[in-house]
């Protein structure tokens, strides 16, 4: 009986502290227009100082993610403070950065990229590859295959316009996989 009303209680702080972060740093999703509401939290990795990540999550199966610091918005490299991912069958399709303001932002640093789009050329192909890296939990170091032309990237800026390339920008399926789980910050 103890056990059961302890592993109640957890639940129910667990809950509690769900509920408290949506509150909280809900005010920081309603800058994204592009993010659909209603949301509920997805990963909540800060601290009890206020810092740390959190992710939230909507029916659409888009992801917003941002970082605070004591509790506040944290810019991040290139004055990218959101990133937002566009799902569909649980592969990502699209990545957009934004600014403090909810405006669209792109790495001053680079091309000035503020989206990327990724164009799965070769689907039995990635996800023969996929198996491997999911098999390895993403601990697995694999050849670069981006010369297999398997995952195409369309890159988009602050005016969400292509930017012209010369050539087709091809990803490594290792690269595509770490971005489809959201391992990478800007």
């Amino acid at each position: 009986m103890k056990s059961f009303l302890f592993v109640c209680f957890c639940l129910f702080k667990t809950i509690c502290i769900s509920a408290q972060s949506q509150n909280k740093y809900a005010q920081y999703t309603n800058k994204i227009v592009q993010f659909s509401k209603p949301v509920k939290v997805l990963n909540n990795h800060i601290d009890a100082t206020g810092s740390g990540s959190i992710e939230f999550t909507n029916a659409k199966k888009q992801v917003l993610r941002f970082r605070v610091m004591n509790h506040k918005l944290q810019v991040l490299h290139g004055e990218i403070a959101f990133q937002l991912f566009y799902y569909n069958n649980n592969f990502l399709e699209r990545v957009e950065t934004f600014d403090t303001n909810g405006s669209l932002a792109g790495e001053r640093e680079s091309n000035n990229e503020a989206a990327v789009v990724f164009i799965i050329e070769k689907p039995r192909l990635y996800l023969k590859k996929k198996k491997l890296i999911d098999a390895a939990e993403g601990n697995i170091s694999l050849k670069d295959d981006s010369n297999e032309k398997i995952i195409r990237v369309q890159f988009y800026d602050h005016n969400n316009l292509l930017i012209p390339e010369m050539h087709y920008t091809y990803i490594s399926s290792k690269t595509y996989w770490n971005q489809n789980i959201r391992m990478n910050w800007p």
